[in-house]
């Protein structure tokens, strides 16, 4: 891997789109996530698990949450580990 760190003038403009980017219901889903309950998400045809397991992550972390994900059979599982700040 290489990087190179510049000014923020030089970076180019976000995309409008990234926020549409974000998962539907992900807010709702990573607020629901409490000690002793697992989020069982089954993805559509046209979802990408590893794609929504970082979507999960990003707005638990948003959320001040610490989640574990794994996968079974098509089927990703998420279960709240802690908060970010523990």
């Amino acid at each position: 891997m290489n990087y190179t760190i510049i000014e923020r003038e030089a970076a180019p403009a976000r995309s409008p789109e990234r926020t549409k980017r974000r998962i539907e219901g992900m807010d709702s889903l990573v607020s629901s996530l409490e000690p002793g309950k697992v989020a069982r998400i089954e993805l559509g045809d046209d979802e990408n698990p590893r794609r929504v397991s970082e979507q999960v992550y990003k707005t638990a972390n948003r959320s001040g949450k610490l989640v574990d994900i794994w996968e079974v059979g098509g089927i990703l599982y998420a279960e709240v580990a802690g908060t970010s700040g523990s």
